[in-house]
């Protein structure tokens, strides 16, 4: 039986790169700030599965960049939370 993958976005949603540890400073961690700096909120354009092994990715589109970049969904946030806009 072959696990079904959910997908915690939609298309249209407004994300933004996941912010590391500010104590982390490995260099994973410093692109993922130099990115979020640089790129800003995207809006979600679509939906696939990639990779191996197989995960969920997400298309990007960046206003500020005029750029879009396929990303591993883990790696992101939403922008804002419905459910607590204050958060």
């Amino acid at each position: 039986m072959q696990n079904e993958l959910i997908s915690k976005f939609q298309v249209h949603d407004l994300v933004i790169r996941k912010n590391p540890d500010p104590d982390d400073g490995s260099m994973t961690a410093n692109a993922a700030r130099e990115q979020r700096e640089r790129l800003g909120y995207g809006i979600v354009v679509s939906k696939q599965i990639a990779g191996n092994p197989a995960h969920l990715c997400i298309t990007v589109l960046y206003p500020k960049a005029g750029k879009t970049y396929e990303i591993a969904e883990s790696l992101m946030e939403s922008a804002g939370d419905p459910a607590n806009p204050w958060k």
